[in-house]
């Protein structure tokens, strides 16, 4: 329900309220996830003054998302929650849970699930209404024999067991913090750290270095408490193990502002961690050139770097002997005798680091959108080129295809062409009769990039543009724009209502209905965004989506 809830955030550019990293130090050592959501009370208030909202609930798809079922399921608990309790959402949400809660679990050992351990937390608004509530329903399932309530002591601290339907659970609430256990020993334990709270909070730190402070929701593991589990069959010299063994925490944070972002964020001893992993963690990789190449008003675009020759090393190190002769042989069989060149020390070297694929919409609404694929290639040798001879290859595999083609159909077919832009010698296939129009796979050496396309058109597109440096001191990987998306649909809305209607077996109503809602709703957004950054021992990817400025 929680998370039915907040599918309906817009976005903010308010800040939240400080987070209490106190709390932490109040977590048991041993466990394994926590989960903490923070400043609800405060999220929602300044959601409820966003323009976003407002254009939701009066969209089409905000209408019949707000009308569907499962929403309508929180007006029915609300009117239970109100009738047992005298308690609404609002209140519930401001009053109780809109401060800090944290969730920390340890799963049983194996085949033991009943030795599983968790502890909640609670830092409340208003301790007296949360006692109220508790009162009231311990009163009503206590008078109804569902629940036996003991106060019992320790250390001079009072605490409640509270048995229900053979469930045993143990509360205790002083000032403004609530706390709720499995077992007796976990909030006995918790009682002790609250009356000496350890002078050293690292969890605390590790939490700021994720920049989980302003998160709504954030997740995090401790890897220790999980070894048995994912180490029990490794060896002691595994790679994979060896990373696994540097890992200090894992962040899964979900923050929302001007944005929402969904940030996934590794912390390690990277003194420990194996040579091919160390530079993720210690340094933000350069982003990829062909972010200045690729057409800004793409629709997809991912660009990267890979140092290709070192991840060939690296997944060398992490596969048994046997496999990775097998490997090497494999690749320099096929691959280099083709190319009558070393894969690893003349083609892998010479490759890369940057590549990337973009999608772009064509000029003509009927056709097809452009594809194209770009790999940064060097010349290496001056003997035996690199670059020459990978371009060389894909003709040569173009031109095999076309002949075994050409002859089982000879009433179709397919023409190798060539055509010059700017000095550079496009080579494409031709079949308007075969291929969608629009399309004529296309590849060419282009300003030091090897490049297949869906068409030469696609290739006249790539071209370096003046563009500003993204100001966030993290690595671009991926974009989605949103309005090209809804412009492709728009494009293509034809095509898309034949498949629902006649592939999926939809009504043409329900079908141009779904299709409306859906360019609607991308109509709220402007870009989807994945990111990396790397520095002081923390390697994190980030999942950005951006309102349209007329939603901010």
């Amino acid at each position: 329900m929680l998370l039915v809830w907040l599918s309906l955030v817009p976005f903010a550019a308010a800040q939240p309220a400080p987070f209490r990293s106190e709390l932490l130090a109040l977590l048991p050592e041993d466990f394994a996830v926590c989960i903490v959501m923070h400043d609800l009370r405060g999220h929602a208030a300044r959601w409820e003054q966003s323009d976003w909202l407002r254009t939701f609930r009066t969209s089409p798809v905000g209408k019949s998302f707000l009308n569907a079922p499962e929403v309508r399921q929180i007006d029915r608990w609300q009117s239970e929650m109100k009738k047992h309790l005298d308690l609404d959402w609002r209140t519930l949400r401001d009053e109780i849970l809109g401060e800090t809660l944290i969730l920390a679990y340890s799963p049983g050992p194996r085949n033991k699930s009943n030795d599983e351990r968790g502890l909640l937390l609670l830092h409340v608004h208003n301790p007296e209404r949360l006692v109220q509530v508790i009162d009231r329903l311990n009163e009503a399932q206590t008078r109804s024999g569902e629940v036996r309530l003991t106060e019992l002591h320790h250390k001079g601290n009072s605490y409640y067991r509270r048995v229900q339907t053979g469930k045993t659970q143990y509360y205790s609430i002083k000032g403004s913090l609530a706390a709720v256990a499995t077992k007796e020993e976990i909030i006995q334990a918790f009682l002790d750290r609250r009356s000496a709270p350890a002078k050293d909070n690292p969890w605390a730190k590790r939490f700021q270095r994720a920049g989980a402070e302003s998160a709504i929701v954030t997740m995090f593991v401790n890897p220790r408490m999980l070894d048995a589990e994912v180490l029990q069959n490794s060896k002691k010299d595994d790679p994979l193990s060896g990373y696994w063994r540097a890992l200090e925490a894992v962040f899964v944070t979900v923050t929302i502002q001007d944005d929402a972002e969904l940030r996934i964020s590794l912390q390690a001893d990277a003194a420990n961690l194996p040579e091919w992993a160390k530079s993720a963690f210690t340094q933000t990789t350069p982003a990829s050139s062909l972010w200045q190449w690729f057409p800004e008003r793409s629709i997809l675009t991912i660009a990267a770097r890979t140092d290709f020759a070192g991840a060939a090393d690296a997944l060398k190190l992490v596969m048994p002997e046997k496999d990775r002769r097998k490997l090497t042989n494999d690749w320099q069989g096929s691959v280099g005798a083709l190319l009558r060149l070393d894969t690893f020390k003349e083609i892998l070297p010479n490759i890369g680091p940057d590549w990337g694929f973009c999608v772009l919409l064509s000029k003509d609404a009927k056709q097809l959108p452009q594809t194209l694929f770009a790999l940064a290639v060097k010349p290496g040798s001056k003997d035996q080129p690199v670059d020459k001879s990978l371009f060389k290859t894909v003709e040569l595999f173009a031109g095999i295809a076309v002949l075994d083609y050409n002859k089982k159909n000879p009433n179709s077919i397919i023409r190798l062409k060539t055509v010059m832009q700017d000095k550079v010698e496009v080579t494409y296939l031709s079949n308007d009769k075969l291929f969608p129009l629009g399309f004529q796979p296309a590849c060419a050496l282009k300003d030091g990039f090897l490049l297949v396309a869906s068409s030469p058109d696609a290739i006249m597109n790539f071209r370096l543009h003046d563009r500003r440096p993204d100001e966030r001191k993290e690595t671009p990987l991926l974009r989605l724009s949103a309005p090209e998306l809804a412009k492709l649909l728009e494009h293509r809305r034809e095509h898309i209502l034949v498949n629902l209607t006649d592939r999926q077996q939809m009504s043409v109503e329900d079908a141009k209905k779904n299709l409306e809602n859906l360019i609607g709703l991308l109509g709220m957004f402007d870009r989807l965004t994945l990111s990396q950054h790397g520095n002081a021992s923390q390697a994190s990817w980030s999942i950005r989506l951006t309102p349209a400025r007329s939603a901010k």
